[in-house]
């Protein structure tokens, strides 16, 4: 993990910490929820987004109308559909997954995040 140098200040932020705090910001815009449940979903949303690139994910969220959807996604084919390698700092109030049963590119807002875990086939 890279650690960039913010213009003349002596504080490293790698990318990871500068998503989770636009985030956090967000999210916490968007619901009422406390500063730790805010944390955990930002962290599990990195992790979900790690994992997806190699691997398939049950994720679990709220759709915008409220319903509750899980769905089987990855990210395995981003880079040869989009012609550009998948970067967390695009991602503002969306997370981009392939909808393995729909077969269909769909998103989700992070704010509407509830959980994931690993598909193991």
């Amino acid at each position: 993990m890279k650690k960039q140098t913010l213009g003349h200040q002596p504080n490293h932020v790698t990318k990871e910490e500068r998503v989770e705090s636009l985030w956090k910001k967000l999210i916490r815009q968007e619901i009422d929820l406390s500063d730790e449940t805010i944390a955990w979903m930002t962290r599990r949303i990195l992790q979900l987004t790690d994992y997806m690139a190699y691997g398939c994910a049950l994720i679990a969220y709220r759709k915008q109308n409220g319903e509750f959807y899980m769905a089987r996604g990855t990210l395995v084919y981003y880079e040869a559909h989009f012609h550009r390698k998948y970067d967390i700092e695009h991602i503002r109030n969306h997370v981009v997954y392939w909808d393995i049963e729909q077969q269909g590119w769909r998103t989700f807002q992070i704010e509407n995040f509830l959980e994931w875990k690993p598909v193991v086939n």
